[in-house]
């Protein structure tokens, strides 16, 4: 009976220990990803003011901000789905909530583009270099729950 209730304990502790290295993992995968996505938004802030000048007369120039403004929606959708860890549901509201605002700002640039009334002031007067700017600021605090 002793041997029994010992390996039943054994069984339970590697089932535990098994669960707390997948919740480890699941937590730097999450943190991970996180670092990446704003490492991106960080890009997009460097490429979408010479994206935004060069569409102003430039009709494939204007294609190719549209095609980099929904590869920025496809980021913000994907992220979206990713799996976030209990210990990081406040920090990642906050980042939904800033997506959800860049996601806003860029659906109206592309209905400007689309109707051709784009130009570099539009990108300027809007913000979604503050919204970006926002996601970038909360680099330190991901970067942090990965240590």
């Amino acid at each position: 009976m002793k041997k029994i209730i010992l390996a039943l304990t054994l069984f339970a502790l590697s089932l535990a220990g098994c669960s707390a290295v997948e919740e480890v993992n699941r937590s730097v995968g999450y943190t991970s990803d996180a670092v990446s996505y704003i490492n991106d938004a960080s890009q997009w802030a460097e490429q979408l003011p010479q994206l935004a000048q060069d569409a102003a007369n430039d009709p494939q120039a204007q294609e190719k901000l549209s095609q980099e403004l929904d590869r920025v929606q496809q980021s913000i959708a994907d992220f979206g789905q990713v799996e976030v860890p209990g210990f990081a549901q406040g920090l990642h509201s906050q980042l939904t909530g800033y997506n959800e605002s860049l996601n806003a700002q860029v659906d109206q640039l592309q209905q400007r583009i689309e109707a051709g009334e784009f130009t570099p002031e539009l990108l300027q007067n809007s913000e979604v270099m503050q919204s970006i700017q926002n996601i970038r600021g909360l680099m330190d605090q991901f970067q942090q729950l990965g240590q």
